[in-house]
């Protein structure tokens, strides 16, 4: 009998054991679970910290570009202000604005760099889609939508596009009329999301490149039908009338030693030019609106916000500007890949 007991005496003490060691288990569990809950809510703290931080970077230097635009017209005090990369001059991109705790990159654009979507004819819109990857096909029928999208109603019988999107699961009327936002083109027949913010393809050595977004390429601004060489993408001058891919791409390249400040200049760097600037107006002001994109980027963290606005600048107007639309997030910022590009392209265009 007293064997018997000591050996229930001896099986009780094990299972107390294990049952202790699986409460520690448990417990350690428990434990490092609620450490590394603590540690992401601490680091998801963080980010959003940083990610305000880096926003409010961006508003400065939306706000410092603006004031820079506003006494361009003012001469450099010195060769050191005119190569400041705080000043704007003609032919400049990009614009570097040191704060304390981080720098704000702001890539300047005027608006006279762009196709204007309510007035390009359709060839010329079927030219660009092309230059940014759709077929032949898909750029044409993609072009003779837009086209009527922004113009009036011909009659009260309403046409092929019009029965398209009176048959969508949620039909929606046409606008026939004017574009007041770039953005007004997004549900138009055969346009696409991935086009119009860019899209990312495979380049023949194997690297994913992002496309230049159709957003960037259009304006609804008035530009007196005059392309900004210097300013141009490579999509728009492309569209050119008489242009190729070959002369877009030459001027790219020239504008990248030095921006151009006259026909001559331009000619003489891409002599290529010559034959089309009768049939191309080109203009080589930069024109009174501005498509301002600023980056903030912390000096300790690899945060990035950036904000865009659209800006007139005006020697008449209150405090010289006006803010004609303003994206909060915006989602990219191009040729902002890496801090170092700006940095090696300051001064220049590209």
């Amino acid at each position: 009998m007293g064997r018997e007991k000591e050996k229930f005496v001896r099986e009780q003490k094990g299972v107390a054991l294990l049952a202790v060691l699986w409460l520690v288990v448990a417990l350690s569990t428990m434990g490092m679970a609620l450490s590394y809950l603590a540690r992401t809510e601490i680091e998801a703290a963080g980010n959003q910290i940083e990610g305000q931080r880096s926003y409010y970077l961006a508003r400065g230097g939306i706000e410092a570009a603006v004031y820079s635009l506003a006494r361009t017209a003012a001469p450099a005090s010195s060769l050191a202000d005119a190569e400041s990369n705080e000043q704007f001059l003609p032919g400049r991109r990009w614009l570097r604005f040191d704060f304390s705790g981080g720098t704000s990159w702001v890539e300047v654009v005027p608006e006279n760099a762009k196709l204007n979507v309510n007035l390009a004819p359709p060839e010329q819109l079927a030219a660009l889609l092309q230059a940014l990857g759709l077929s032949a096909t898909e750029s044409l029928d993609l072009a003779a939508a837009i086209v009527d999208w922004r113009s009036p109603r011909a009659s009260s019988v309403a046409n092929a596009f019009d029965l398209y999107y009176a048959g969508l699961l949620e039909p929606y009327p046409a606008r026939h009329a004017s574009l007041e936002q770039v953005e007004d083109l997004l549900p138009v027949k055969g346009m696409s999301r991935e086009l119009f913010y860019g899209r990312f393809v495979k380049t023949p050595e194997g690297q994913w490149q992002r496309r230049t977004p159709l957003a960037d390429l259009l304006t609804t601004e008035t530009t007196f039908g005059a392309i900004n060489p210097n300013y141009a993408a490579r999509e728009v001058l492309q569209a050119l009338p008489g242009w190729n891919e070959y002369l877009a791409a030459a001027v790219v390249q020239a504008r990248m030693n030095a921006p151009v400040t006259s026909l001559d200049e331009l000619q003489s760097a891409a002599p290529e030019v010559t034959s089309v600037v009768a049939v191309t107006p080109l203009t080589f002001s930069t024109g009174p609106v501005y498509t301002l994109t600023a980056t903030g980027l912390l000096a300790d963290s690899s945060v990035r916000r950036s904000v865009r606005a659209l800006v007139q600048v005006r020697a008449d107007l209150p405090l010289s500007h006006r803010v004609l639309a303003w994206w909060d997030d915006w989602p990219w910022t191009s040729g902002l890949s890496t801090v170092s590009e700006p940095l090696e392209s300051a001064g220049r265009s590209r």
